[in-house]
């Protein structure tokens, strides 16, 4: 069974075409014995490539699990190091998340307000901002894309959206009860989605008490 039925690539098409810019999807994978969701990774980011030609293009990666949460699907312009990284399989509400990044990527920009934006672009430290979702969870698109949003917003930002489910231990280590999860610089988090002036001004606060802490 196809994972996006005939209707949902007709969707995707339409909102993929008019990108402005051209985007890079790059699927870093390895084999189904030690990561169960790569092969559906990967008929997803193909079948995306394949909705979109001429605008998106999908770059294959054979990659070692020890050493990438895997699968992991990279979204960036062509060329540039990419700094909103999804881990596990974008399936039920974050494939939307996924498409909603690939669409700011490619010229739709991060959309935050003038003092939201500032902020972000003021930063002077690099900053990693880790959201943990799940598939049934209606909030955590919004924190996800709040996320990459920052990353969009700033070069000093680098947002990973990972399936909680999928990495139990790496949840376990951070935390994770509940979610959305969101983690900045692996250390301090908070569980919720926020509105977005609150989101940056909770990530910023907390990015800034770890660097006094560093």
């Amino acid at each position: 069974m196809a994972l996006i039925d005939e209707r949902t690539k007709e969707e995707v098409a339409r909102r993929l075409l008019p990108l402005k810019e051209p985007v890079s999807l790059t699927l870093r994978y390895a084999s189904i014995e030690s990561c169960p969701t790569c092969p559906e990774s990967r008929e997803l980011v193909e079948t995306l490539g394949e909705l979109a030609p001429g605008k998106l293009t999908v770059e294959l990666v054979e990659a070692d699990p020890a050493q990438y949460q895997l699968p992991q699907i990279e979204v960036s312009r062509p060329g540039e190091t990419p700094r909103v990284l999804f881990q596990g399989l974008p399936s039920g509400f974050e494939f939307a998340t996924l498409i909603d990044a690939v669409e700011r990527v490619g010229g739709a920009g991060s959309g935050f307000s003038e003092s939201a934006g500032r902020r972000i672009a003021g930063l002077d430290h690099d900053v990693e901002v880790t959201v943990f979702v799940t598939p049934s969870c209606p909030y955590c698109p919004s924190a996800a894309s709040l996320a990459n949003r920052m990353a969009l917003a700033s070069e000093k930002v680098r947002a990973r959206t990972v399936e909680a489910n999928e990495f139990p231990e790496l949840s376990q280590r951070h935390g994770v009860r509940g979610v959305p999860h969101t983690v900045v610089n692996g250390g301090r988090s908070f569980v919720g989605a926020l509105p977005e002036e609150h989101f940056v001004e909770r990530v910023l606060a907390l990015a800034t008490r770890s660097e006094v802490s560093a």
